[in-house]
């Protein structure tokens, strides 16, 4: 069985997790008064709310995905409605609403839904929440040559690019678009089923047991 690496933010039981990136949270002020709805694109966000005791979960709250989701139920948020994993679901959802909406966001996004949010008369402002900095000991991690390795986001194939090299004997799964996207030109890819963590590593134990 070839060995399997996830290059994320966060750890996957029975996989070995590369710790690509490291997190800085900000706490800036916010009126939640303002807004009938908050977006959230990832479990980073929602670590980030935990810094505000402002009852921001009785707004309706639009997650990009399932695993968002069940983060900010975790946390006490209650009306939720869920994308399907890619923020360009997301103004079709918000233009079922009306109401004014504030996106908690990283400081680089992947995404330019908030522009075609805009442009089709939806109400959104911004704020900053956090930023994701390139774990730099990545380059002191053995991978093996035959590995299986998992990439959930651009900024985790841009890290890992500037520390590691991808080989031809690697096989690569991107847990969506944005991210296959992000690989070099000529890269091979295997996209999973859905876009999420348990799905990639689901696709990662078929390819394990192919030998190259």
């Amino acid at each position: 069985m070839r060995p399997i690496y996830l290059i994320s933010k966060t750890p996957y039981l029975g996989v070995h997790h590369i710790p690509i990136l490291s997190t800085h949270f900000f706490t800036p002020e916010i009126d939640f008064t303002l807004y009938d709805g908050i977006i959230i694109t990832s479990k980073q966000t929602v670590h980030a709310l935990r810094h505000y005791t402002i009852d921001w979960k009785r707004l309706q709250c639009v997650c990009v995905s399932e695993q968002t989701a069940q983060a900010a139920s975790q946390v006490g948020a209650i009306n939720i409605e869920i994308g399907n994993g890619y923020g360009t679901s997301i103004p079709e959802i918000l233009s079922a609403h009306t109401g004014k909406w504030l996106y908690l966001r990283p400081y680089v996004v992947a995404s330019d839904w908030v522009k075609n949010a805009k442009e089709q008369g939806i109400l959104v402002d911004e704020v900053v929440m956090y930023e994701t900095a390139c774990n730099e000991a990545i380059g002191e991690i053995d991978i093996a040559e035959d590995g299986v390795l998992i990439f959930t986001s651009p900024s985790a194939v841009r890290c890992f690019m500037r520390k590691k090299p991808l080989l031809c004997t690697h096989s690569i799964i991107a847990i969506g678009t944005t991210t296959q996207n992000a690989l070099p030109v000529g890269i091979q890819s295997v996209l999973s089923e859905t876009t999420s963590v348990q799905s990639c590593v689901e696709k990662a134990r078929e390819l394990s047991f192919l030998r190259l």
